[in-house]
């Protein structure tokens, strides 16, 4: 028997207005997990670790600019 039809079968032993409170509680509870996971989080905080400390992000953009304008004055 797996977990789910055991649950069933507790609930099933609950009154009406107990199986309803049930119902609203875990309801409630996967509202709360959802909300909770919908939470903007931090960029740096997503970011953290993924890239090297000592990377020059201004260089880089630079580099990608110096190469699109190289591409421009070849067309």
């Amino acid at each position: 028997m797996d977990v789910l039809e055991q649950v069933t079968q507790m609930a099933d032993q609950l009154s009406p207005p107990e199986q309803l409170q049930l119902v609203e509680h875990l309801a409630k509870r996967l509202r709360a997990r959802t909300l909770e996971a919908k939470k903007p989080q931090s960029l740096y905080g997503i970011w953290r670790g993924k890239f090297p400390e000592d990377a020059d992000i201004e260089a880089d953009i630079r580099e990608i600019r110096d190469e699109w304008k190289k591409e421009l004055d070849e067309l």
